[in-house]
Formats: C-alpha cells, structure tokens, sequence
C-alpha cells in the first residue's frame, strides 16, 4: 500500500489530497485544507464519495462548488501518480494544472442579477399537491425538513434525539446554507457566559425581548419575540452541551431611540467563530448531532411540492425531485418548512420587498445561491399568510460601519442628495441602511459617507493614509480641497452641504449631538475632504410565512395549518422592518428549528 499526494489552488487557499491505494482500491483518503469552512463540509462530502466510488470521477458539491472541485483535483493529481502518467513534483504543485483530458470544469452555481430588471421566479416549487385514494408513497418518516441551513439542522437535531424519524432534504450538495456563510454569533440575555464575559450582570430575557420589540417597531408579532428571548438562554446551554464552547461576548451598535437601560452586549461568540464562514462549526456540530441520533438526509433533493388534504386542511407529505425524478414522502408528524427567505428570487422581491429587490438590482447579496423562497411559496400554496415583508439584513461591506460596538464609527456623517445629514451614523448597520434606502428612493440620488482627512486617524478608521490614497486613485472615494468643491463632485448643493459640516462640527465640539444622537466619533471634521457613496452589501430578507409560538403555520384567518410549520427566515414576524443587530438571526433560527420539532414530538 502507497500514499499519493496532488495539490491545487481552493477558495481559501492551497487544498492537498492524500490517497492511499492497494490493488487498485482506495483505502483512505485525506487531506490538507481550510478547516471549519463551508468548502470543508463540502470537502467532507466529495472525500466520502471517493471512498465510496473507489474514484476520483466524482461530482462537485453545489453549494461549495469553487472548493469541491479544487479538492476532487488535488484527488486526481494523486490518482495520476499512481496511474505513473504524472510526475509526483507536478502533482505537489498547486499550480500545475491537470491535462486536458482530465481537466474540471469549475462552475460557481452564482446567479446574476446585477444591473438586469430581473423579475424571473428562481424557485423550484411547485403548486401543491392533493391527496386522493390513488396516492402512494415511496417513504414515510415522522418528520419531513425542507432545507438544510441551521433551522433545517436545529429541527433535526432536536426531533431525532426526540425518537422521531426524521428526513432532511437539502437543495444543495451540502447543508448549512447562509447560516454556514455567517459568523456563527447568537444573542441571548442572562447566560453564565454573559455574566463570565461582560460588565452586565442583571441583564435578563425580558430586557431582551423588549429591545426586540422596541426594534421592531409596532410591527412583530411581540408573542413570539417573547418566546425566542426566553428560549435563547436555553439553546445557549443546548449547544454547549452539543459541543459549541462560548468564549467571548459583544453587543451590537446601539439605536437611537430605544434607552440605553434595556441595551447589553448579548452576542455570544464561540470558539472559531465570530468571522463571515465560522458558522460552518455551528452547521457541522448540528449536522453531528442529527445524524448520530438517526436522521437521514437527502443531498441535491430539493422538495417542490406539498402533498395536502384539502378536506383536513391538513399536510401529509412532500414531492422530492431527486435525479429528475419525483419521489413522494409521507410525513406522518408534519413537514417544516426551512429554506430561508426570498434572498436570490427576484420575482418574490418584486412582489413583496421593494428594498430587498433594489438590492438585487444594484447591490451584492450574499445569502445562499438557493435561498429562492421555496419554503414560503409552498406554504402560501397550501393558504398559509405571510408577515413582516419588507426589511432586509444591510450592512456596508466596505467599511463595516455599524457591525459592532466594539469599532466605534469615526468622524463623519452621511448625506442625501440634498447635502443634508439624515440619521445617526453609529447606529446598528441595518438601522442606518434602511434609512439609507428611503433616502435614496426619495431624492433618486446616491447618499455619501463625509469625512476629513483627520478622520483617519481615529480607532475604528476602515482606511489608513495609503489605502485611502489607493482608493481615491481608483475613484472608490472622491477628494477635494474644499466643501464647495466636494459638494461639485457628488452633485449637491454646496450650502447645504457646509451647512451640515458646520453643525456637525459645533455638534462635535460640544460633545453632544441634538440631532440623531451619535454616541461615537463626536469630533469635528476638517479639510482635505473626503466622501464615499454608501451601498449596501446585503445578507438576505426579512419576511415569510406566519407562524404561531410552536412554529405551526396559519393562513389569513389566523387558523392553524395541520402538518405544517416553518422556522428561521422561511417565518417572518419576529423581524421587524429592519434587522436588529448581529446574532439575531441564527438565534431565531435555532430556537424555531428546535420549537418545531418539540411541537411534532407531542403530536
């Protein structure tokens, strides 16, 4: 038995691949690469299917395409070596590229809508399904999981360790979806680990979930606010003894008009995580867990339909289209819906969320490739209600102005096209963003971070003196000598322009800001000037299917759907028009994930 090794370049840098062969079969196969990443499930998955194949012809896992591939190329390096039709130095050189012949296609599955009026519907769902005496099923569970993204794990985890039998069908080749793409971070109040890694020790859930409310508003449902602040401690607890170990804590950035008195840093980080592709620890730890208790998973198995009983108003299964191939499921407990929003489906933007569509016009979004809203079209087929449309997760992925109250933000303002300042800059980012929207919508003009050349040298400062000069080279930011002179360049009125310096500056100088109440970065602003156009890198849409606190779906009359539940961003009403603050979201989503299937355990 010998070990061959190939190398090639991944997304995150080089990926190695060792294979052991003996008589013409592969028995191990590891390798080198980028751990506790999306591309490393994926990595997991093709390693898998090498073994299981006894070939490096495998497919690449969609999801993680740019790393699948990289990896299963690595792979064929060493199978060439084996083969003695590759030198062993070529096949250690992540830069040598297979022969043609062998050559992968790389494709990253990424759909464009930049700059299109793009309206087409992206989802594979279907209309529902009705059940009559002739319909038979292939399979049957007690629970049936539509997605696989942390509330899709969460409900799995939880409802297998329940001693149910569970069925996961992921659209993609690989779970964790947009919950993997994102740090990983949870907010909850009143947590040993809070009291262990902050100054507030007599926060509570209640303090929490009247924030959130506050937030959101007058527009969430505050019933299930409540729950999801009181359950959010406990999940804390749950993923700790699951594996996840806490370590640190922040808060995120205040909002202007809720008290100080009910703020706190609740963010819990854990180890590893914290950064954009840490929740790929928290995905891999749920995905352990569900499939140690037995729950099955379907990969490149999108479910389009729901199979209903229209006298019973109730869900029995789902249709799966795997290999083209419809496949019907009984859920004989119920089905949950967890796809996420309607991050990459610009018909449903259209539709229901003006920003959230502005953003795919003209903006970055970075949610999961199949976030098509599947989940909250099949729940509107069968009459569940939607809720909370409207708002999205935007932040400035240049600056991350706004992430966290551990960057305060420096000094400059933000002005409209009418050269006015128009809401507080230190904000929490989706706070300023939604405002940031309205602005522009209004005035059909671009809004503009000011600031001076002294800016820079404040802590929390995105720039330093060389990359502020690189980015003005390259016209990312404009410079000029005079605010008369900017005001010519972003096309706005020059007093009005000078006008809002001046009161920022005598804002500054007295230490308070009477007019949006910035906390942070209160000093004057003072020549050579700089501005620097705003737009939103967005992280998905906030919206979905209406839900009681057990997660069951309700149509427009308020009446509970039987079978059927939703959690996570497929949910909506517990986001109100803009998104709160980091760490809120995966809360939600492992809190649902797991009330759901509680729910389905006492059926």
């Amino acid at each position: 038995m010998a070990e061959y090794q190939g190398k090639a370049q991944g997304f995150h840098g080089t990926v190695s691949a060792e294979l052991e062969i003996a008589d013409n079969k592969i028995v191990s196969v590891a390798g080198d690469y980028a751990k506790n990443t999306v591309g490393s499930l994926a990595i997991d998955r093709v390693k898998s299917e090498i073994l299981a194949k006894n070939s490096v012809d495998v497919d690449a896992i969609s999801g993680a395409t740019f790393s699948s591939t990289a990896y299963r190329d690595a792979a064929k390096k060493a199978y060439l070596v084996y083969q003695g039709k590759m030198a062993a130095e070529e096949a250690a050189d992540p830069n040598v590229e297979l022969p043609k012949a062998v050559k992968s296609d790389v494709a990253t599955g990424a759909s464009e809508y930049h700059g299109k009026k793009a309206i087409w519907n992206t989802s594979p769902a279907k209309r529902q399904v009705y059940l009559t005496e002739d319909t038979q099923f292939d399979e049957s569970y007690d629970v049936v999981i539509a997605g696989g993204g942390g509330a899709g794990l969460a409900a799995a985890a939880q409802a297998s360790s329940e001693g149910l039998s569970v069925l996961l069908c992921e659209k993609a080749g690989l779970v964790g979806g947009s919950t993997s793409y994102s740090g990983g971070v949870i907010q909850a109040a009143g947590t040993k680990y809070q009291k262990k890694y902050s100054q507030y020790q007599d926060d509570n859930p209640q303090k929490h979930a009247q924030y959130w409310i506050k937030a959101g508003e007058e527009t969430v449902d505050e019933d299930l606010v409540k729950d999801l602040a009181e359950g959010a401690p406990k999940n804390i607890e749950w993923l700790a003894k699951l594996g996840i170990n806490w370590n640190s804590m922040y808060g995120n950035c205040h909002i202007p008009y809720i008290n100080d008195d009910i703020f706190a840093d609740r963010i819990h980080v854990y180890e590893g995580g914290g950064m954009a592709g840490n929740g790929a620890i928290l995905s891999k730890v749920l995905l352990d867990e569900a499939k140690k208790n037995g729950a099955e998973f379907w990969y490149n198995a999108p479910i389009v339909s729901l199979i209903f009983d229209q006298e019973k108003n109730k869900v029995v299964g789902v249709q799966v289209k795997q290999n083209e191939t419809l496949r019907n499921v009984k859920a004989k407990k119920g089905v949950v819906l967890a796809t996420a929003g309607i991050d990459n489906n610009p018909s449903l933007a259209f539709k229901l969320n003006r920003q959230h569509y502005d953003d795919l016009q003209h903006k970055t979004c970075l949610s999961a490739k199949s976030d098509t809203g599947d989940g909250i079209i099949m729940g509107m087929s069968v009459g569940g209600a939607i809720t909370g449309m409207g708002g999205c997760i935007d932040f400035d992925g240049k600056t991350g102005n706004g992430t966290d109250d551990r960057m305060p933000t420096i000094p400059a303002i933000f002005v409209n096209g009418a050269g006015k300042r128009f809401v507080c800059e230190d904000a929490t980012y989706a706070y300023q963003y939604r405002a940031i929207f309205e602005q522009e919508k209004q005035l059909a003009h671009p809004t503009y971070m000011i600031f001076g050349e002294n800016s820079i040298e404040e802590k929390g400062s995105p720039w330093t003196k060389d990359t502020l000069a690189k980015d003005v080279q390259a016209g990312i930011v404009l410079k000029a000598n005079s605010l008369e002179e900017l005001a010519e360049l972003i096309d706005v009125p020059a007093d009005s322009l000078e006008e809002s310096v001046n009161v920022w500056n005598q804002a500054a100088a007295s230490g308070h800001d009477s007019s949006f109440a910035r906390q942070t970065g209160l000093k004057a602003i003072s020549g050579p000037y700089y501005a620097f156009k705003n737009a939103a890198t967005n992280l998905g849409s906030i919206g979905g299917l209406k839900i009681t606190t057990d997660c069951q779906v309700v149509d427009n009359f308020e009446e509970p759907i039987t079978g059927l539940y939703a959690a996570g961003l497929t949910a909506g009403g517990w986001l109100g028009p803009y998104y709160p603050g980091s760490g809120t979201a995966v809360s939600g989503i492992i809190h649902q994930g797991r009330k759901a299937a509680m729910a389905l355990a006492k059926l």
